[in-house]
């Protein structure tokens, strides 16, 4: 620390020829008050040092809170969950979500399928199906922007542009606007109880919800797809699921070839057994070996319906290789979405 002399050693006040006495109590004074100056210094500069620290502090949580996101009391909704909307059975699920928090670009894709299997039905109708935005904190001064691109007969994927990377959540409803006959009423059963009204109007919108966690995908390299470059996308990973389904099938076909082996393996020694059995043992034997060929029966229908599948999904390909590359010229043909 930097020595502050005080008065009483800046403007010395001796004579002159002064005593020995004299000069021992002015270096006295000098000492003790410029010790107790560094003292009352240095408690200011602790309390200086002290305000400063907290500002700092103050400024970093301040910063901090603005560029990291917050955390939400919603919670994500799960990829590939199934939530059922409107009263057609229809359901929609969240399958790829990727998120660059560099351009505020995030990338949603959704799967329609209906309430009988897997496979898209005739009774969904992408047309008619309307979208809404929420969330918390995610709009950027006003110029959030948001794309819904139908990429297939039953998948569309959802741009926004320009969020905000701290963004705390963002909410995609899902309505059916399809005229549901069921409600439609008469004078004859307008008393009906508006029980099952509200019933069915509690099932006309779906939410998934995207929380701006550590979870959450991100890609910094992710730009914003054209249309075609999404259809296209989309055409790719339907074909890549159909050979998913091919090498389960394939799979499958070679452990049932395998416990038929096993079968046939069992009937052969239980029926060598069968030579030195009893009456009863051979009939019970018998009962065994019957047991053993209906399973084999039923293995080899596994069989056979595997491989029927798997042609289903060879056919399947072949007809989506054919699309992607008319979509590659630019013949795109998918649903058109009402706005």
């Amino acid at each position: 620390m930097q020595h502050v002399k005080v008065k009483y050693s800046e403007k010395p006040h001796l004579k002159e020829g002064t005593g020995w006495f004299s000069r021992w109590w002015y270096r006295r004074r000098v000492k003790h008050d410029n010790r107790q100056y560094n003292h009352y210094d240095q408690q200011r500069r602790t309390v200086t040092l002290r305000f400063l620290s907290l500002l700092g502090i103050a400024a970093a949580i301040l910063i901090y809170s603005m560029v990291m996101p917050r955390p939400s009391s919603t919670v994500s909704t799960k990829l590939n969950q199934e939530m059922a909307f409107g009263n057609q059975g229809t359901n929609v699920a969240l399958t790829k979500k990727i998120f660059n928090d560099e351009t505020g670009l995030l990338e949603l894709h959704f799967k329609f399928t209906g309430n009988v299997d897997d496979s898209i039905t005739t009774g969904i109708n992408m047309k008619r199906f309307k979208l809404s935005f929420a969330g918390d904190r995610y709009i950027q001064n006003g110029q959030s922007e948001y794309h819904i691109v139908a990429t297939s007969p039953n998948t569309m994927v959802v741009q926004f542009e320009k969020l905000k990377t701290n963004f705390q959540d963002v909410r995609v409803s899902f309505a059916d606007k399809t005229i549901d006959t069921e409600s439609v009423k008469t004078a004859a059963n307008d008393d009906e109880s508006t029980t099952n009204k509200q019933a069915k109007t509690s099932d006309q919108l779906a939410t998934i919800i995207i929380n701006n966690d550590d979870k959450l995908p991100t890609n910094q390299q992710r730009k914003v797809l054209s249309k075609k470059q999404l259809v296209v996308a989309q055409t790719r990973t339907n074909i890549q699921e159909h050979e998913h389904n091919i090498k389960e099938n394939r799979a499958a076909i070679k452990e049932w070839q395998a416990a038929i082996k096993e079968q046939t393996e069992n009937v052969r020694a239980t029926r060598q057994q069968m030579q030195d059995m009893t009456d009863k043992e051979r009939s019970q034997a018998n009962e065994t070996i019957a047991s053993y060929e209906s399973k084999m029966t039923d293995l080899k229908k596994n069989i056979s319906d595997a491989k029927t599948d798997i042609q289903s999904e060879k056919d399947k390909i072949k007809h989506l290789e054919k699309q992607k590359t008319k979509q590659q010229n630019g013949q795109l043909n998918v649903p058109k979405l009402a706005q």
